[in-house]
């Protein structure tokens, strides 16, 4: 005989106890604040950044190459073995020798839903010529062909009558651009409660234009102002020659940080870190070793932080899960999803802000939300209460090109007229990048 249900749960709570739990959705609600975390930025988004949106059973990563990369290097960090990529170098050849890499340049690599196999490659050789790669029935095809999109700038300046992310979506501002000003502000000030009414803000945005479509899609912010009751907040996005890409004051001083504040854009913590707390499952105290964020499901869940997948499959009630390892001895865990991204798995690098998973309520979970938890040395802290260290300062060789950039962004910025819909106050973007 089992037992009564009474001494069922009370028997599911202990064996709970025995093994906290990292999962379950729970009932306190409040605004999430964004942040942002490390210096360098994974991709440039108008190029597009990495992310999961393949069709027909094709998934597309898009990789920002940056200096001393080569082919074989950022192939093997997506999956792709030495003798695999050897026929596409070859068949490059032609073309593009692909040995010469030239940092701040767009590589996408399209792979096969099912199979993880390499289907094509798509290089950014200069800014009007793409070296198109693909496999064919027995062959890799290589040509030169035109880019097919062009990228302009974006501006907009609102007031805050209700929040930023109301008033600037309002104000025709793509949500993902007003997610990521609370990726950069996000360290400085909590945008969902910080801000009153007649506040203002000013922000400059990529916008790519796809040949042969009539909607275009947001690129990065290059330029941002929030002023809060007196209290002015510039970024400055500024990329060395290097490829490495950051925001900084108009000063110099760094605004990025190592850590993104949170792992999801837009969303609202359901859950905090608590060491004990009634389960909303099981019924009874046990300890809550993270933050759950409610989103929808197939939400994407970016990596906090650089790193590498150490686990990635079903972890008992977290669900299908994944665990990445950190510099400094910090372990992010993201529970509860419907799936993990392509071609992450164990032993895989990951950067910061790239998309890792999708949102879900796998395992032991009242519905879709993200269990998001960091341990570190084996110890679990509150996400809430990390402080990211800031990024690396200017260094003194960039302050001239910084200086330029810097000064045409903010030059801009102020010009834009307020109250209107986004205008298009550039064609182009090296005015504003280092290009």
């Amino acid at each position: 005989m089992l037992g009564t249900p009474r001494k069922l749960a009370a028997l599911a709570c202990a064996m709970a106890l025995l093994e906290p739990a990292l999962g379950g959705a729970g009932t306190h609600r409040r605004p999430a604040r964004k942040g942002q975390h490390h210096p360098e930025r994974p991709a440039r988004r108008a190029r597009p950044t990495a992310r999961d949106h393949g069709t027909r059973g094709i998934a597309e990563e898009h990789v920002h190459v940056r200096r001393g990369d080569t082919l074989e290097s950022l192939l093997a960090a997506h999956g792709v073995g030495v003798a695999e990529a050897r026929p596409w170098i070859a068949a490059a050849t032609a073309v593009y020798d692909l040995r010469r890499l030239a940092p701040r340049r767009g590589l996408t690599l399209r792979f096969d839903r099912a199979t993880h196999a390499l289907e094509a490659i798509r290089y950014e050789m200069d800014e009007r010529s793409l070296l198109v790669l693909e496999r064919t029935a027995g062959d890799i095809h290589a040509e030169r062909a035109p880019l097919p999109y062009f990228t302009e700038v974006k501006g907009v300046a609102g007031r805050i009558e209700r929040g930023l992310r109301e008033d600037a979506t309002g104000a025709g501002v793509p949500a993902r651009v007003v997610s990521e000003l609370a990726d950069v502000f996000g360290w400085e000030l909590d945008l969902a409660s910080d801000l009153r009414p007649g506040d203002e803000f000013r922000v400059l945005y990529e916008n790519t234009r796809q040949a042969g479509e009539a909607a275009a899609e947001p690129g990065d912010v290059i330029g941002a102002e929030i002023n809060a009751r007196g209290w002015e907040l510039t970024a400055v996005f500024f990329e060395d020659e290097d490829g490495h890409g950051a925001y900084y004051r108009p000063s110099g001083e760094p605004l990025s940080r190592e850590f993104l504040r949170y792992p999801l854009e837009f969303t609202e913590i359901t859950s905090e870190f608590s060491p004990l707390r009634d389960h909303p499952i099981l019924g009874c105290p046990r300890p809550h070793l993270g933050v759950d964020f409610a989103a929808p499901p197939g939400t994407p869940v970016r990596a906090v932080a650089s790193g590498t997948v150490v686990e990635a499959g079903w972890v008992h009630q977290l669900g299908r899960s994944l665990r990445v390892e950190h510099s400094g001895g910090l372990r992010s865990v993201y529970g509860h999803l419907r799936r993990i991204a392509d071609g992450v798995r164990e032993g895989m690098p990951v950067e910061r802000g790239q998309v890792i998973g999708y949102v879900g309520s796998s395992g032991l979970s009242t519905g879709p939300h993200l269990h998001f938890a960091l341990d570190r040395g084996g110890e679990y802290v509150d996400p809430l209460k990390l402080t990211a260290a800031p990024g690396p300062r200017l260094p003194e060789p960039a302050r001239r090109l910084f200086d330029r950039v810097q000064k045409a962004v903010t030059r801009q910025l102020a010009t834009l007229p307020r109250g209107g819909s986004p205008l298009t106050v550039s064609l182009s973007t090296p005015a504003y990048r280092t290009e």
